[in-house]
């Protein structure tokens, strides 16, 4: 019965605990939270045509909560990072340094990653080189760190550009090289992407040094790889977190066609360029590259890309090299309609030197100094501002790096200190170790020699009693007796110099009699041994009753060197006299 009960109060439970679980699904699907305009992918996509409603749907995503503040932050720093405005950029930069300090990117790499993306981007965008090489750098790290070699290589690939910029030519193009070689084989979509970025790159750095002649086949080994991929789509993996088509494969077409308009786009203005800098020593006649350049611009004019504001701001120096000037200034009059006000930035200084530059052409003179005029006015005014800006910016890294050392210093002393500490503290540790280890060794040797003296004196008495008399009665027994006594008690052991003739001739026996009395009545000691033994003996006493006599005073009374002494009585007794002495 009570069985049952526990039974029915379990399922109970389990009822109300699955009706909790429903209730809870259903208020996640609440109308006013899923069906607003206010969530990040409404947001991110509106940012690409309207960056004002998409920081304003962002305010009202991250006041509704459908955002957390980090990927609000987030997000913001993107917009910005697409923005032209220097301030927009800054602000872009700002974001992304307190980003990458916030706990949940020091944990994943990946969010590192594309925030690093978007610091390389603004730092692209400014230029700031010196940047864009300190945080390339770093992804290129953290690539290699977690195994993303087609992503490193991708990465490596900036700082080869990088370099060419900073004056670095040869090693920046022995890079970038380096890096199309490792990117350039098939079979997987992301390393594709990776080999189109690396040789876009690669042209870019070649392009600015006017090598126009290696820019167009770069830019054929693009349209192989493009023809190849369509071509072979099957057999190149979907490896890449940046392009994903298997839910929408238009995204795939858009791709195809953003790349093949940028090589054709490269390949017509490196064939213009060609031309307008044809000289005798030129195999191929002016006319020839110019043709191949109006046929690779209007492929590149054929593209969904070439409608948008980075394709016209990429092609209209093309279109001035081939003295297409009616079309270069519609172009820049579009750019100029599409950036509004935002004219205090080096884009809008070149449309207005490449408009001079047309309208000189055109025989508009006047025109032409107007747009040259404006040019250099705007010039002046961001080279103040850029002055007054990297003033202020080495100002304050001045100023960091002051208060970088002072902490530094203070680091560095506190850890010294901490080091030295620690050191002090180890040697105390030790020498309180090495205190105890010694007294204790000190204290068991004590406890055994003073047991060794305690057994040493037991054994005394026997030790002093004449060996005569330890032995039966008998003639022998009291002629031996004869020799022992007066071998004791006149001292006779004392004189170091003590033969055994000695005692033959002062007792009138033969050497043979002495050792047999020695043999029968002294333990079999030989004469040496027999008087090493009496004098030992008196030593032992001597150390015991009299303290006031030295251990070579004692030696020399016995008969013995000090050293002899010392020899003997250890290898009898186990300790040396001072050891015995100082035990009693």
């Amino acid at each position: 019965m009570r069985r049952n009960s526990l039974i029915s109060l379990f399922l109970c439970l389990l009822l109300l605990t699955l009706a909790g679980c429903g209730y809870n699904r259903s208020v996640r699907q609440l109308p006013h939270l899923g069906n607003t305009p206010y969530q990040q992918d409404t947001i991110l996509v509106a940012y690409a045509t309207n960056p004002e409603r998409a920081l304003t749907l962002l305010d009202s995503a991250l006041l509704l909560g459908n955002v957390s503040e980090y990927r609000a932050q987030f997000i913001r720093a993107k917009i910005y990072s697409k923005s032209l405005a220097e301030q927009r950029l800054d602000s872009a930069i700002a974001i992304c340094k307190d980003l990458l300090k916030h706990d949940s990117v020091l944990s994943q790499p990946a969010e590192q990653m594309n925030i690093l993306d978007m610091l390389i981007a603004c730092s692209r965008a400014r230029p700031d080189y010196e940047q864009y090489l300190q945080w390339a750098t770093q992804k290129a790290e953290l690539c290699q760190k977690q195994g993303e070699e087609t992503e490193r290589w991708r990465t490596e690939a900036d700082i080869g550009l990088i370099m060419t910029q900073l004056g670095q030519v040869d090693n920046g193009i022995k890079k970038l090289d380096e890096a199309i070689s490792h990117l350039d084989s098939p079979g997987s979509i992301d390393r594709m992407d990776a080999f189109v970025v690396a040789c876009k790159r690669k042209i870019n750095a070649l392009d600015a040094l006017q090598r126009f002649d290696e820019v167009i086949p770069l830019g054929q080994r693009i349209l192989d790889r493009l023809d190849h991929y369509e071509q072979h789509s099957n057999d190149y993996a979907e490896d890449s977190y940046r392009l994903s088509w298997s839910d929408n494969p238009v995204d795939r077409d858009r791709y195809l066609d953003f790349s093949r308009a940028q090589a054709w786009g490269f390949m017509a203005h490196a064939h213009a360029m060609r031309a307008s800098h044809f000289s005798g020593n030129q195999t191929s006649p002016p006319s020839e590259g110019l043709g191949e350049a109006r046929y690779y611009l209007t492929l590149f004019e054929g593209t969904n890309y070439s409608k948008s504001f980075s394709a016209r701001r990429f092609i209209a120096p093309t279109q001035i090299a081939l003295g297409n000037y009616d079309e270069a200034l519609a172009t820049y009059a579009e750019m100029e309609r599409r950036m509004a006000a935002d004219t205090i930035n080096d884009d809008y200084a070149v449309i207005l030197r490449a408009r001079a530059i047309a309208s000189r052409a055109k025989g508009h003179t006047a025109e032409a100094l107007d747009y040259q005029t404006r040019y250099a006015n705007l010039s002046k005014q961001i080279s103040d501002s850029l002055h007054r800006s990297e003033a202020h910016d080495y100002a304050a890294r001045y100023h960091a790096q002051e208060q970088q050392l002072a902490i530094q210093e203070k680091e560095a002393e506190a850890e010294r200190s901490h080091i030295i500490s620690l050191a002090v503290a180890l040697i105390a540790l030790l020498a309180i170790a090495f205190a105890v280890y010694f007294f204790r060794q000190k204290r068991i040797v004590t406890e055994k020699n003073r047991a060794l003296v305690r057994m040493i004196n037991k054994q005394a008495e026997k030790l002093f009693t004449p060996l005569a008399s330890r032995r039966g009665a008998g003639s022998e027994a009291l002629t031996f007796s004869e020799i022992d006594t007066a071998i004791r008690n006149e001292r006779l052991y004392a004189d170091a110099g003590l033969q055994r003739q000695d005692i033959c001739d002062r007792f009138g026996i033969s050497r043979h009699t002495l050792n047999d009395l020695l043999a029968d009545h002294a333990d079999g000691l030989s004469f040496p041994q027999y008087i090493n033994t009496i004098r030992l003996d008196e030593a032992l006493r001597m150390l015991r009753d009299e303290p006031d006599k030295t251990v070579a005073a004692i030696a020399t009374e016995v008969g013995f060197s000090p050293a002899n002494l010392r020899e003997q009585f250890k290898r009898k007794y186990g300790m040396t006299p001072v050891e015995y002495r100082q035990n009693q």
